[in-house]
């Protein structure tokens, strides 16, 4: 494919980019790096119809980098493509990104979504993803704004204080937005797990008539008092644990067919399952 070089003030972003934020500090580094070694990866572009511009597809760093570096040109990978396949080229390579944030994927998720009009199964077939991660990420959206701006994306431990989405799992269980803002910043203040976050959320369901009593006080002294977990639910969590700590990098792509194939079948007897106890217990 033929890199050429089309000057810096050619060149837009696209409104409609996934990524809303870039680390300062990161891209100093990548303009220091640009100023000695030059652009090494070419970026991606398509030309508008004004027949003079082009919009950035992949590459937006680098062409602020550049810019940063005093750069007045760049190497582009001209693609005649349109809006929603640049759109979904831009999706697809950030959320292979560890450092996107998470209400970021969240929102191009959706924009794709709706241009497209696609079913939250259908936009997991093309993304490769399963439709319980689509949903997970599309529901950070249905929590109060200054929470899902506070989700930070996790690689290995995540610094304690922050809001991962493991604990937006718990948050969404609660369908009042300010009980969710407020367990939102005991996340914070009281550097709560998600498993602590997942304990606190089911005795504020368990008991909703004593939930200004519950919040008020530390959580550590409410989880004194929350029954553990045991029997199954125990078995449950420990293999939930498993599945998050899963080292998706790690993988062999013989090995994703046949773990799409037993998580698929694994949510349909959860689904059973649920069914079952609910009747159970009806």
């Amino acid at each position: 494919m033929e890199v050429i070089l089309i000057p810096l003030d050619q060149i837009v972003e696209d409104p409609d980019q996934p990524r809303r934020g870039y680390d300062e500090e990161q891209l100093h580094g990548l303009a220091e790096s640009i100023r000695r070694y030059g652009v090494l990866n070419p970026i991606t572009v398509r030309p508008l119809p004004d027949g003079q511009t082009y919009q950035i597809v992949t590459g937006e760093r680098r062409w602020r980098a550049a810019m940063m570096a005093g750069l007045h040109e760049i190497p582009c990978i001209i693609k005649a493509i349109d809006h929603e396949t640049a759109t979904l080229e831009q999706l697809t390579e950030n959320l292979q990104r560890e450092d996107l944030a998470p209400i970021d994927k969240a929102r191009a998720l959706k924009l794709l979504k709706e241009q497209r009009r696609l079913s939250n199964r259908e936009l997991a077939q093309m993304l490769g993803l399963s439709e319980r991660t689509i949903t997970i990420w599309l529901g950070l959206l249905e929590l109060p704004e200054e929470i899902g701006e506070q989700v930070i994306a996790t690689s290995g431990r995540p610094p304690a204080g922050s809001i991962t989405v493991s604990h937006t799992r718990s948050l969404m269980e609660l369908e009042d937005p300010e009980l969710q803002t407020r367990v939102a910043t005991k996340i914070r203040e009281e550097e709560l797990t998600s498993d602590e976050t997942a304990a606190l959320v089911r005795t504020l369901r368990e008991a909703p008539e004593r939930a200004e009593e519950i919040l008020e006080r530390p959580a550590e002294e409410v989880l004194q008092k929350t029954p553990p977990l045991t029997g199954p639910a125990l078995q449950v969590r420990q293999f939930r644990r498993y599945l998050e700590g899963l080292d998706i990098e790690s993988l062999h792509p013989s090995h994703l067919t046949p773990l799409e194939q037993e998580l698929e079948e694994l949510l349909e007897v959860i689904a059973e399952q649920l069914q079952a106890i609910r009747v159970a217990l009806e």
